[in-house]
Parts: C-alpha cells; sequence; structure tokens
C-alpha cells in the first residue's frame, strides 16, 4: 500500500510543480500581476514542502487507511490547483490578445492598416509638447477620386486605397509616421525634417502615386494633391498647422502641382 500511496501522492506534486511556472508568469503580467497571484505563488512552494514531508513520512511507517485517503486527497489538491493556474492563465491571455485587438483596431485604418487620425494627433500633441522640436506635415488628397468610386463602384475604390497606402508606406522613412485620415486622405508626420526632406518625401511618394493602377480590368492613373507645412514655423498647435497644411494641399489641387509648401498668401 506505501507504494500506491506514494505513488498517488507524486501525482498531486506533479500538479503543483506544473503549476510553478504558468502561476509566475501570470505574477509577471503587468495587467494580471495582482498581489494574490504571488501569494498563491508562495503558497503552492509550501505546498510542495508539505507534500514532500508526507512523501518521507509515507516511507518511514506503515501506509494505512487513513494514509491512504489523506494521499488522495492530497493527489486531488495538486490536480485542483493546476487546473485552476492553467484555466486561469488561457482566460488572461485570451483578455490581454482581446485588448490588444481593440487597441490595434482603435489606432489603425482597419482597410489599409495604416495608422488612423487617433493616432496622428497623439504624435502631434507628442512632439509639439516641446518648443524646441520642429517637424514637418504632409497632408495629401487623391485627385478625382470620386470618379473611381462612381464609375467601377466602392470595391474598386477600397483596392485602389489599399494600393495607394502601401505606395505611401513604402516611401515613408522608418521613424515619420503615415495616416489614413478617411476617405481618401492621408497624412504622414515627419519628426526632425527640414523643409527639403518634407519636400523630397513629397516628390517620392508623387513618383510612386503616378505608376498606373490595375483594377477590375481597368489600368488606372491616380494623382495626389500634397500640402506642406512644418511646426512650430505654420502652427504651434496641433489643428492650426492641419489647417495650414490642407490649405496648401489645396493650392497644390488648385495649382495643378504635385505639392506646395504653406505660405500665409494661400487661401482655399
Amino acid at each position: 500500500m506505501t507504494a500506491v500511496a506514494v505513488f498517488i501522492v507524486l501525482i498531486g506534486l506533479m500538479g503543483l510543480l506544473g503549476s510553478l511556472i504558468p502561476t509566475y508568469q501570470i505574477c509577471h503580467q503587468k495587467q494580471a500581476g495582482h498581489r494574490g497571484w504571488h501569494l498563491l505563488l508562495a503558497m503552492i512552494g509550501m505546498f510542495i514542502l508539505g507534500y514532500l514531508g508526507f512523501l518521507w513520512m509515507l516511507m518511514h511507517r506503515n501506509t494505512a487507511s487513513l494514509e491512504m485517503v489523506v494521499a488522495a486527497v492530497f493527489s486531488a489538491g495538486g490536480g485542483f490547483v493546476w487546473l485552476v493556474v492553467k484555466m486561469s492563465q488561457e482566460t488572461i491571455l485570451t483578455l490581454q490578445n482581446t485588448l490588444k485587438e481593440k487597441h490595434y483596431q482603435a489606432y489603425h485604418d482597419l482597410l489599409t492598416d495604416l495608422p488612423n487620425r487617433h493616432q496622428l494627433y497623439e504624435k502631434m500633441d507628442q512632439l509639439s509638447q516641446n518648443e524646441n522640436n520642429h517637424f514637418g506635415f504632409l497632408m495629401m488628397d487623391l485627385n478625382d477620386f470620386k470618379m473611381i468610386n462612381d464609375n467601377l463602384g466602392h470595391d474598386a475604390g477600397d483596392k485602389v486605397l489599399q494600393i495607394i497606402a502601401h505606395r505611401i508606406r513604402t516611401v515613408t522613412p522608418m521613424q515619420a509616421l503615415a495616416v489614413r485620415l478617411g476617405g481618401d486622405e492621408f497624412a504622414i508626420v515627419l519628426p526632425s525634417a527640414s523643409s527639403e526632406q518634407a519636400k523630397n518625401l513629397a516628390v517620392s511618394i508623387q513618383q510612386q502615386i503616378m505608376h498606373d493602377i490595375m483594377c477590375e480590368g481597368h489600368r488606372l492613373a491616380v494623382g495626389i494633391s500634397i500640402g506642406i507645412a512644418h511646426y512650430p514655423k505654420d502652427g504651434e498647435d496641433r489643428k492650426t498647422l492641419m489647417k495650414n497644411a490642407d490649405i496648401a494641399m489645396y493650392t497644390a489641387k488648385r495649382n495643378g502641382n504635385a505639392y506646395e509648401t504653406y505660405s500665409s498668401k494661400d487661401t482655399i
């Protein structure tokens, strides 16, 4: 009977040992690292010592019915702890993945997978908090995009937007943030950029966009107008900077130019 009791207790002990790593991982997760899990980790350690003590006792005395009952309880206890910890870990992981997905959706455009205006606002506000910072801001709008939706349908329009977004992303520097504002409007925040660097980026974007797009059996030539403004010269806050870049963009559209840099003389 001693061998059977030892085997039964070892099953419970394996459950406790198997609970150590998952419990430790939960303790070190920011969202889930409640002090209750630290207490549980300490209790599991004490349980393991108790199980080892009981095993030592079993091997040094005759095993009776009482010892068998206690061994069964120990085995069930270890299994229970392992089951609770594993289920808790899976639940926490699922919740964390859901939160990450919700956060991603809140800060990204679902159609193009570019960051959206919420992320843009946070980036611009962050950069403009320091008066010593300077950065370029590019506002972009596709030319005559409504004709694509009207003539080929919104599915074709969505495909064109995805291709345009990919082309913009390919020429955007690593430190810059390219976003889709909505509709056929895009924008780029270019940290620590000079006027010349912003213009060079505008030219690169124009060169990428000008390549024909094959969509629904049609070869489409899509144009883009770009307005450039600089912080803090053209606006000391996000709203003013975006407004002035928008003015420059419509000036470029009106004049048929690839881009325009904001000037106080510009009007919509």
